[in-house]
């Protein structure tokens, strides 16, 4: 009886997974000619294994994965009109797996249908409540379709996993502006651009909810912040789906990946490759050729790097915006500047800004190049317009004073500085600057110990202990006629940095240690060489790995 029931069971399971075979859609090769040789072979190679699986009459699971695989390649390589019967068929045979419902979400949000791309992240969110990826980007449909409400539970899920995810917090901070809730929105969307600086599409929401708070003066500098950039959502199975192909963009994929655990070696490898799948002059190959110059220049590989920097350079289109061009430019101009040739880095400095203007990084780096060479006039307005482009440039800031300080305008630069504490006055640098200003300007007019030792007494209170709160504190007693104290910290100081082998450093603090020690106050608050070696641009700021250009595919 009971291997008779067994056999019943066998036949009837027999039964049905013919029937399902015969409800299976068709899933024919397409058209593969406009497509890479390397992504035609890959086709054909799913397609292969595809119809083994069906003459061999495969177990459901084995189907299934045969039928999703292909789906898989065929969306990579955007055939999404056969991809979707693929994908009907993998989640037929597999009901329980969410790799296909969730894949056709993609697919259909790809080609614009809402309400199936809905309901199959509904499906993915009925096999597991908790899919990070999917509450975003189901969250995100129903913002886009004008349903906060709908929206807003999905994000809130999505913030008690992961409640310092930018997608999550921008999330909800686009429902919070929806609804009117200005105050959440501004935390939401601040606390987001704290976390990635470079999430620069949520400066129009940010603008947004300060608008309807009435505070157009923090309004408006957002505005010109904002770039239309996608921001990055945490997705392991869209990135299966980016890195599958042998193309160009997934190779250049890999290679971010590889600059992400600082593999410069491999990160170039894969580069190249993506350069050799790349043929013509297009955004992609500009950005790989950028990229791979990149990964040469933090391998030390100068002239390399150079190599790359100029290939972009010379294929740059003319007379439109293209970042690749801009950063291509940026790096060569910096990379020309530290050698030296000031004249040519200003030149493709200048033009990193003409292929993207709002290029805060560009402007400050011909304001550092054009204050290292004595220009400090001419690097003000490029300071005034990093800031403008990026209020929280604080490095900027600390830039202007300096050229400020240069062009011996002391009086100027004590009121430029003041304010930038005033607006930041987390800011250490901005506040030793600040002390030091007040506690040593050779025009009296801009001094006031009393002040500068108040400041510095009380970072040193807070824990800041650094030499050059050190010195500042120095210099600050001995304006105020305490050279004995004065004296004994600067011995202090000194003995530090020579335990850590900075002698030109030494140099500089014995120098007015000897002042003190004549009962002379120190009128000198940064020699030449400090004032050129503040702050400071470098290429490395440009690395791939956190290039929104890469992250938003």
């Amino acid at each position: 009886m009971t291997r008779l029931f067994v056999f019943s069971c066998l036949l009837a399971a027999i039964a049905a997974c013919s029937s399902t075979r015969r409800d299976l859609a068709a899933a024919p090769l397409p058209d593969l000619s406009r497509v890479d040789p390397g992504v035609q072979a890959q086709v054909r190679g799913r397609y292969e294994t595809l119809t083994r699986a069906l003459a061999g009459r495969a177990e459901a699971p084995e189907l299934a994965a045969a039928f999703g695989q292909y789906g898989m390649v065929l969306q990579a390589a955007e055939f999404y009109d056969v991809a979707e019967p693929s994908y009907l068929n993998a989640q037929k045979l597999a009901p329980d797996e969410i790799r296909w419902p969730y894949y056709l979400a993609s697919l259909y949000k790809s080609r614009g249908e809402t309400d199936k791309a809905e309901a199959s992240y509904k499906r993915v969110l009925e096999l597991r409540p908790d899919d990070l990826p999917t509450l975003i980007w189901l969250g995100r449909l129903h913002l886009d379709q004008g349903r906060p409400e709908a929206a807003e539970p999905l994000f809130a899920r999505a913030f008690a996993l992961a409640p310092r995810t930018v997608a999550v917090l921008a999330g909800l901070g686009r429902v919070a502006v929806a609804k009117r809730d200005y105050p959440q929105a501004v935390k939401y969307l601040e606390d987001a651009l704290a976390i990635d600086p470079e999430a620069e599409s949520l400066h129009a929401p940010l603008a947004a909810a300060y608008r309807g708070l009435g505070q157009l003066d923090k309004a408006q500098p957002h505005l010109r912040q904002w770039r239309n950039r996608d921001i990055f959502v945490p997705d392991p199975l869209q990135q299966d789906m980016d890195l599958l192909l042998e193309s160009g963009l997934s190779y250049e994929l890999r290679g971010v990946r590889a600059f992400e655990v600082r593999d410069w070696k491999s990160a170039a490898g894969f580069f190249r490759k993506g350069i050799e799948l790349s043929h013509e002059n297009t955004q992609l190959s500009r950005s790989l050729h950028h990229k791979l110059g990149t990964a040469l220049y933090l391998d030390g590989d100068i002239s390399g790097a150079r190599e790359q920097f100029e290939d972009v350079v010379r294929h740059a289109p003319p007379g439109v915006l293209d970042e690749s061009s801009a950063k291509a430019n940026y790096s060569l101009g910096v990379l020309l500047a530290s050698k030296g040739e000031l004249e040519p880095a200003i030149q493709h400095l200048l033009a990193a800004i003409e292929y993207q203007p709002n290029y805060v990084e560009a402007h400050m780096a011909i304001a550092d190049v054009l204050r290292r060479s004595g220009r400090g006039e001419a690097a003000l307005p490029h300071y005034r317009d990093a800031i403008a482009i990026n209020p929280r440039q604080t490095v900027a800031r600390l830039g202007y004073a300096m050229a400020l300080v240069q062009m011996r305008r002391y009086r100027e630069a004590r009121d430029w500085l003041d304010e930038s504490v005033r607006l930041f006055s987390d800011r250490t640098d901005l506040k030793i600057a600040l002390a030091r200003l007040l506690a040593a300007s050779p025009d009296a007019r801009a001094r006031d110990g009393a002040r500068a030792l108040q400041i510095a007494q009380q970072m040193f209170d807070a824990g800041e202990k650094s030499t050059s709160l050190g010195e500042t504190i120095a210099m600050a007693l001995a304006e105020q006629g305490n050279f004995a104290q004065a004296i004994s910290i600067q011995r202090d100081i000194i003995a530090a940095a020579q335990r850590a082998g900075l002698t030109a450093t030494v140099q500089r603090m014995t120098a007015n240690l000897a002042l003190y020690e004549h009962r002379q106050p120190c009128r000198t608050p940064w020699i030449e060489d400090d004032l050129v070696a503040v702050p400071t641009t470098n290429i490395a700021a440009e690395s791939p790995a956190s290039s929104p250009d890469v992250h938003s595919h």
